[in-house]
């Protein structure tokens, strides 16, 4: 079963290694642009859509598409066919296994062939809008809550990682879908195994695989607090909303705080 500690591994892994936030889970779970959330132990936590709050999030898809493709010092393939190891598979519907050794400091694989990305148009227009809504049920905008601006979305994806050092994966099935494999395009048709337990291991399917963020903030001259008291305005600012980018990439995995995961009890202010 993956645990919360793992997914936050997976999250730091993407964070540090390809400098964009974690869709968790990969492929399966949705994501568009304009879901808000906040971040728990670096992996972020859907809750909603900014449409609750009257605002219709405008997309755009990116201009093309792009390969991807990591992985972890170390990595070693070997091909077999028949018990007998081959340099390359050949174009034959046989049968074969796939080796993926990973020995280096982290154990991830990483490949598609095709990475297409959505984004989210008009992102200061949407901030200056967000921060003077409510839902339907009367909630404020919360600003510590960060807001999908980026989502991309892989096709037919090879993911295996392990949070040990020396995992071995193993993939097997016909040799033309384990040749494709190492072009980026999996199969749900392979067989996959791990030495390791805690593993993750996705191969084919379409989905989100990362997503950029951002939150709102108040902008003006506006003296605002982020504390349990309410900002305190001299005369009548008027709070102007704009986009921060979550494209700082500490070391340090982020957390949000709690209560932003809680109901709001803000509906009657």
């Amino acid at each position: 079963m993956i645990t919360m500690d793992f997914a936050s591994y997976y999250a730091q892994l993407i964070r540090s290694r390809l400098l964009h936030f974690a869709a968790w889970s990969p492929v399966t779970d949705p994501y568009e642009v304009g879901d808000y959330g906040a971040l728990r132990g670096g992996v972020f936590h859907k809750l909603g859509n900014i449409r609750e709050f009257g605002v219709e999030p405008r997309a755009r898809p990116g201009a093309s598409s792009v390969s991807l493709s990591f992985t972890s010092a170390g990595a070693t393939m070997v091909r077999t066919m028949g018990g007998v190891r081959v340099d390359a598979f050949p174009a034959q519907a046989v049968e074969g296994t796939l080796e993926l050794a990973l020995e280096g400091e982290s154990s991830v694989f990483i490949r598609t062939g095709k990475l297409s990305m959505t984004e989210l148009l008009g992102v200061d227009a949407v901030a200056g809008q967000l921060v003077r809504r409510r839902d339907a049920g009367g909630r404020k905008w919360r600003l510590g809550w960060r807001v999908v601006r980026k989502v991309y979305v892989a096709v037919d994806p090879v993911i295996l990682v392990s949070t040990e050092r020396g995992a071995r994966f193993s993939l097997r099935g016909r040799v033309d879908a384990l040749a494709a494999v190492e072009a980026g395009r999996g199969s749900a048709e392979l067989s996959v195994s791990c030495s390791k337990a805690d593993s993750l291991q996705i191969v084919g399917g379409t989905g989100p695989v990362a997503l950029d963020l951002f939150r709102v903030r108040i902008g003006g001259h506006a003296q605002v607090s982020f504390g349990a008291v309410e900002p305190q305005f001299g005369g009548d600012a008027p709070e102007l909303g704009e986009p921060e980018l979550d494209d700082e990439w500490e070391d340090e995995i982020p957390e949000d705080e709690a209560e932003l995961f809680e109901p709001a009890a803000d509906a009657s202010s």
